[in-house]
Parts: C-alpha cells; structure tokens; sequence
C-alpha cells in the first residue's frame, strides 16, 4: 500500500479553497434553514401581515369584462419550514349577479431568507383553495385555475 505524502503548499491551498467556497454560493443557491425561516416568520407574523397588506389589500383584477376580484385583506399567514400559507379575504364584483365574498388561500416556497435585511423570498406560489359565496363549485374552479395563471410565481417581501 501506498503512503500519500502530503507537503504544507497542498494543505494550506486545500484549506483556503474550502474556506473560500461558501463565500463564493450566492444567497439564492445556498440551502436555507428551514427552522430559522419558521421561526422567524412565526415571530414577525404581524409585520409580515402588514407589508403584504400594504402590497395586495384593495387591488383590483379584472377577470373578464363582468367580473373583477378585489383582495380586501389579507387575513391570516404561517409558516411551515419553508413553506408559507396565507389566506385572503376578497370580494368578486358582478355586474349582473349580486356580489360574492369569500377566502383563497395561498401557499408559496421560500427560496431565500436574510434576517439581517429582514426580506424573504418566495417562489412556487399556487392558488390552493378558493371558496365564495353565492358561487358554485364549477365557478370556484375556474377562478382557482384564473388566479393560478395571474399570481406572480416569485416575488420579495421586504419587512
């Protein structure tokens, strides 16, 4: 069997380029600690409640020429590792039928977390329910499928 002789030049390079390397990752593509994303979503919940209030609450989207969605609130948001749900309340603005009011929930992945800066990132966001009243089930679903297309798939909160 051979022996590895290893001299001090190897060693001290070796070592310097592992010290570097997780200075070069880039925040996006470093693993995120899904605990402290929980935790501290959890322990900001009110002031990330507010930021997306003041982001989303009272916008108006036009589903066709009839119809239009205002999000009134956002009423509720948790975090489960990195997965973030909020749920919504909204009002679907007729012109012929009375007007419906309702919940759609959301979820999202969180893809990057700065506690220094207080901003989460997220991606994958998806329409997981919608439920309205003075609507049918058949109606609910093409909203949920219309919501889905709209949504921004990734987006930054700054708190």
């Amino acid at each position: 069997m051979k022996s590895l002789n290893l001299n001090s030049k190897i060693i001290l390079g070796s070592f310097i380029a592992l010290s570097i390397l997780p200075l070069i990752n880039k925040p996006s593509t470093a693993a995120i600690n899904c605990r402290g994303v929980e935790s501290f979503g959890n322990r900001f919940q009110s002031q990330i409640l507010s930021e997306m209030n003041k982001g989303v609450a009272g916008k108006s989207y036009k589903i066709n020429r009839r119809k239009r969605l205002i999000i009134r609130r956002v009423e509720t948001v948790s975090f489960d590792g990195c997965r973030i749900k909020a749920k919504t309340k909204v009002t679907l603005k007729r012109k012929i039928r009375r007007d419906a009011h309702g919940n759609v929930k959301i979820r999202a992945d969180i893809t990057s977390f700065n506690l220094a800066s207080k901003r989460l990132c997220y991606r994958n966001a998806k329409v997981t329910d919608v439920n309205l009243s003075r609507t049918l089930r058949i109606g609910e679903r093409v909203y949920k499928w219309v919501a889905n297309k709209a949504l921004p798939n990734g987006k930054c909160i700054n708190l």
